[in-house]
């Protein structure tokens, strides 16, 4: 039995047009997700919910984050606790990676507390540095610190001090790559309370800053490809999940250096965003090919996604896994969504002016010509529509 007409080429271009209409749907995501942020950033503006959210212990949210709370918010903590003032110096920053999220610091911090602390650490045989130590130090082996002087020194006022020399590596727990490569990234030095000297004669002791001090920063403290915009002292207090076998809520005292730092515009954008710019601009000039010039044009944007999956590879693995996208990440989206859509758009339109006899080939070119302009209309909106909900949001 005879198949109808055109049904032989239906079932030919049927299993990869299916194909490629998935692949299609699948690489869409990043663009349809960036307008639905869009529209609903209004609500989230105004404060108004987008979703129910249902309640649960917060020992039972394995995501949870640590509950850190500023140490104003314990009016009662401060009347009842002993006050150990620190400061802290920091010389120099290097190796920051962020794949392990890791950097290393050279600095001083110094400690200054009163007569009944140093009494009780008589008693108990104690020195300062079993008081205190680093929450987000990485490891010992590769860490140091070192007192200034072999003793504490007793000043006029009746309080005492000892300053410190430390080397580490310190974890940035907490990293936003969600406008990379450009944003802004915090460094956190945190020094704490050891929970089971938390308590002293049954008063809890609390790490403050120094008052008015001064140069937290050296002149080393830099990093390449990034402006230090501010370095602050912070009292916090951290609730544990656990009570280290205390017998009471481990509630402990910190004191935070935050190290705030913006990446620099001009290098971020050379280094990642003009290659996939130009590779862009390159396969969007394409449709302006004549159709007949059907093998050029299908080798432009296969050539092009061979070179952003290098590109994207490149940078990629330098970053941390994150349960998110990032602004190159939502580009890059894009941009393989726009190759595979021209590579679909042209092997379409070859056959297409292929199969047109002579006497029509002039009305399919004009048809096919209004096609790949507004292909490259809907391909720059996507563009902009991304680039403006990453800034945006």
């Amino acid at each position: 039995m005879p198949r109808p007409p055109g049904t032989e080429r239906f079932g030919r271009w049927f299993v990869p047009g299916l194909l490629a209409g998935l692949l299609a749907l699948v690489m869409a995501w990043a663009p349809i997700s960036s307008m639905v942020n869009l529209v609903r950033m209004p609500m989230h503006r105004m404060g108004m919910p987008v979703g129910d959210r249902i309640a649960m212990p917060w020992a039972m949210q394995r995501a949870q984050p640590p509950i850190i709370q500023p140490l104003a918010s314990f009016p009662q903590l401060q009347r009842q606790g002993i006050v150990m003032q620190v400061g802290m110096h920091v010389d120099s920053i290097h190796a920051l990676s962020l794949a392990e999220k890791t950097y290393f610091v050279d600095g001083r911090f110094w400690l200054e507390w009163p007569n009944t602390v140093q009494e009780w650490m008589q008693r108990e045989d104690l020195d300062p540095l079993a008081l205190v130590d680093f929450s987000n130090q990485v490891e010992d082996w590769n860490s140091k610190v070192m007192a200034d002087l072999s003793q504490p020194k007793q000043r006029n006022d009746g309080t005492w001090y000892q300053s410190f020399r430390f080397s580490s590596n310190f974890d940035v727990r907490a990293i936003d790559l969600r406008k990379y490569p450009f944003g802004s990234l915090q460094l956190p030095i945190v020094l704490q309370v050891v929970p089971a000297h938390s308590v002293i004669d049954g008063q809890p002791l609390l790490l403050v800053p120094e008052r008015n001090q001064r140069g937290i920063i050296g002149e080393d403290a830099s990093l390449d490809g990034y402006v230090l915009t501010s370095a602050t002292l912070a009292p916090v207090v951290r609730t544990y999940r656990t009570d280290y076998g205390l017998n009471r809520l481990a509630r402990i005292s910190q004191v935070q250096c935050l190290l705030n730092y913006r990446s620099s515009f001009w290098p971020g954008f050379i280094a990642y965003v003009l290659p996939l710019a130009i590779i862009l601009l390159v396969v969007l000039i394409s449709p302006y090919l004549e159709c007949s010039l059907g093998d050029v044009r299908l080798a432009i944007p296969s050539t092009a996604l061979l070179s952003l999956v290098f590109l994207q590879q490149g940078y990629a693995a330098g970053l941390p896994e994150t349960p998110y996208l990032s602004y190159l990440d939502k580009l890059y989206a894009v941009a393989y969504l726009i190759c595979v859509g021209l590579f679909v758009l042209f092997a379409w339109s070859t056959n297409r002016y292929a199969q047109a006899s002579d006497d029509q080939k002039a009305a399919v070119q004009a048809r096919l010509d209004r096609i790949d302009q507004r292909f490259q209309l809907v391909s720059l909106g996507l563009i902009v529509v991304v680039a403006l909900e990453v800034w945006l949001t």
